[in-house]
């Protein structure tokens, strides 16, 4: 099988002017960015997309973050540390009620018990780190929590993240000012959620059947909004923290295709948790060998999850029942996953940190195949090689270099289109996919570039994944380096070619 190359991709335009969106496989440009303004090429499909634009100006400061939980509102009975120490080993065990107990002040415990408490605390928790757990990972630099999550330059982009709802027109983004911006369309109120425990927000993700209940992977742990729209959204607007200790921080939640469970991971902590967030519990799932766990991912079916850690060891979780969950275990050669991603009938691919070629790992199962041996191993396969190359001018002696490490990737639920981020490249990678014997197979074609306005540098992506859908329009999101939020618009309006291809 040929592995395809950056070098079969058109070279992009040296013009200066920014990729627009796609109309019946022809790539428009213009210097219309306003979505909204009539001269946009695109402006019939985008007018009812919300417009977004952050600047630094918007941006406040941390100091004046003054938000409140709504479960701050009722101050709680004043009982005796002894009986509140009763009550949580009746809610949530002993070991709870330990740590509850080695947390209080010595003064309303005796000191034996508290120093009791102390002692049995630190051995229980270094039984639970682990003696090759790994340090804390540093905020920058190589090898840091910044340099693991879907953001490039994360530590200085305006925008850290943004979140597309999967069945309505409703957008999140979040800012580097801890602060979250909810977008809908048809409501011109934006919510702006604060909380005191909302500190780097390094991933959205919205609730499947709730369209107002959004997680956000935070610094100390998972952040539930219940989000009011409307007038008063930010008065109304609540959120419950779900934190568990060693686990933290948490840089990736991920909400199952049926909204009931949530999943969150933390580089810190081999542990990934499941959630019930109706009754606030977790419970851990642990494997051995890897570290901590870099970011989640599920199947649209909901019965796999992806799990990458810190090392060169992934996982894919069965998650079905009335099966126990257990987990099929893989590596790479070198370095730790750096992206993955689930496609339409279990389609799976994903890239490395030290090597920019995408592979793809067929986890469908053919029942309806009877000539399968059990002894059939899944192996996976180069689909493109996205290593480094340079475009120079035709003109003059400009280039453009695109390629290399890749930071994140994005497949459109239909399982048309692969958008690719890359570390240092001002360029996004748009890629043609097409999936075929029940997921086995996955081929790609080159496609084109997406490029912004002068001196913009992509930050974060997500497609609008309305999924399924029946629209003939594909939208990819685009957080630019300015602030700017583009959406671009790739139209399904295309003739089938002889090989297939639309």
């Amino acid at each position: 099988m040929k592995i395809l190359s950056l070098n079969e991709f058109l070279s992009p335009m040296f013009n200066q002017l920014p990729t627009a969106g796609v109309d019946a496989y022809v790539v428009r440009h213009s210097d219309h960015v306003e979505m909204h303004d009539e001269m946009h090429p695109f402006y019939e499909y985008l007018r009812n997309y919300p417009a977004v634009s952050i600047t630094s100006d918007m941006l406040g400061a941390r100091e004046c973050i003054r938000a409140i939980n709504n479960g701050y509102l009722f101050q709680p009975i004043q009982d005796s540390v002894f009986k509140r120490i009763i009550s949580v080993w009746r809610e949530k065990g002993f070991t709870e009620a330990l740590r509850f107990a080695a947390s209080a002040d010595s003064e309303h415990v005796t000191k034996v018990i508290h120093w009791i408490a102390v002692k049995l605390t630190w051995a229980l928790d270094s039984m639970e780190k682990g003696i090759f757990q790994r340090e804390a990972l540093p905020t920058i630099g190589s090898g840091s929590i910044a340099d693991i999550v879907p953001t490039r330059d994360w530590n200085t982009s305006i925008v850290r993240c943004i979140s597309w709802h999967p069945h309505c027109t409703r957008l999140a983004v979040a800012t580097r000012d801890d602060r979250i911006r909810i977008f809908s369309e048809g409501i011109s109120g934006i919510p702006i959620l604060r909380h005191s425990a909302q500190k780097f927000v390094y991933q959205l993700s919205w609730s499947p059947y709730a369209g107002r209940v959004l997680a956000a992977a935070c610094h100390i742990g998972v952040l539930i909004w219940t989000i009011e729209l409307g007038a008063a959204s930010n008065m109304l607007s609540h959120a419950v923290l779900l934190k568990r200790r060693n686990h933290s921080p948490v840089t990736s939640v991920a909400w199952h295709p049926q909204g009931n469970i949530l999943v969150s991971c933390s580089p810190n902590d081999s542990n990934m948790i499941v959630w019930d967030v109706s009754k606030e519990e977790g419970v851990p799932l642990k494997r051995v060998g890897g570290g901590g766990l870099c970011f989640v991912h599920w199947s649209f079916c909901g019965s796999r999850l992806f799990s990458a850690t810190c090392r060169n060891i992934f996982r894919v979780w069965r998650s079905g029942t009335p099966t126990p969950w257990y987990a099929e275990r893989w590596t790479v050669p070198s370095g730790r996953i750096a992206a993955a991603c689930f496609g339409p009938d279990l389609a799976l691919i994903f890239a490395s940190s030290d090597d920019p070629v995408i592979f793809s790992l067929p986890l469908q199962e053919n029942i309806f195949d009877t000539k399968s041996s059990f002894d059939e191993i899944n192996v996976a396969y180069p689909l493109i090689n996205l290593a480094e190359v340079t475009f120079t001018s035709d003109v003059n002696e400009d280039s453009i270099t695109v390629g290399g490490r890749i930071v994140a990737m994005e497949w459109d639920p239909s399982g048309r289109y692969l958008a690719v981020l890359f570390h240092k490249s001002p360029l996004i990678a748009l890629i043609l996919t097409r999936i075929s014997n029940l997921g086995k197979a996955v081929e790609v074609k080159p496609f084109c570039f997406i490029q912004g306005l002068s001196g913009e540098v992509p930050n974060c992506i997500n497609f609008y994944k309305k999924y399924p859908s029946t629209d003939s329009i594909v939208c990819l999101t685009i957080a630019w380096s300015s602030g700017r939020i583009q959406h671009f618009p790739i139209s399904n309006n295309y003739v089938m070619s002889d090989d297939g291809w639309y």
